[in-house]
């Protein structure tokens, strides 16, 4: 999000997250101190959407102060984290979506779980990504929805829970859902235009598709 009218085009959609970003060299960057990012925090807790935080190999230290200013209710780390840093966020009550970076193309569910690794053993949810390299993210690249899928099926019902995002937009999120059976999504260019900066329309078109797939985000 960037600007209240962003989180007031998520809630009149329908949709029930959004995602502030605090890595500076994201087009998407907010600084957590500035009077609008508290505004931006304030129409999406108004509003009953759940706020979640997004840090890219910040330390422990900044990540609360900030988590604990904006009272956020997830913290998204999309970087290089070490669990030791999960950990801690969980001993002071935060909780924690871990972005997994895949490789694009077919997968073989070994494969999937070797790149999430100790992840498994974390009080974390998983959000499953195309790697986009050096930008963390953002790279509008699309998984290999079958892959997911099977991947999924190998997990116990104690797995933790996932969210599927990379190169989602209004136009594949159905299919993303039904070929994946992913529950949740998540999407940040496919509803841009241009990139940067949320489109209402499109939110309304991606949170309508999501509807027909039968998925909660």
């Amino acid at each position: 999000m960037r600007s209240v009218n962003d989180v007031r085009a998520v809630a009149e959609a329908g949709a029930d997250a959004v995602g502030l970003n605090f890595y500076e060299p994201s087009v998407r960057s907010l600084n957590p101190d500035a009077a609008e990012t508290l505004q931006i925090n304030d129409a999406a807790r108004d509003h009953g959407l759940t706020r979640v935080g997004l840090f890219v190999n910040h330390d422990s230290a900044f990540i609360l102060r900030v988590a604990g200013s904006l009272q956020l209710d997830w913290i998204q780390l999309h970087g290089d984290e070490p669990v030791s840093l999960a950990k801690t966020l969980i001993a002071n009550g935060k909780r924690v979506l871990r972005a997994v970076r895949l490789p694009r193309g077919k997968l073989e569910p070994g494969q999937i779980e070797f790149v999430i690794g100790e992840w498994n053993g974390v009080d974390v949810s998983l959000l499953l990504d195309a790697d986009a390299g050096a930008s963390f993210g953002g790279g509008g690249q699309s998984l290999d929805w079958p892959s997911i899928q099977a991947w999924s099926k190998n997990r116990g019902e104690s797995a933790a829970a996932w969210v599927l995002a990379g190169g989602l937009n209004p136009e594949n999120v159905h299919e993303a859902i039904c070929v994946s059976g992913a529950s949740s999504v998540d999407v940040a260019s496919g509803v841009e235009q241009p990139k940067g900066q949320k489109n209402a329309e499109k939110i309304r078109q991606f949170v309508a598709a999501i509807g027909r797939g039968g998925a909660a985000r």
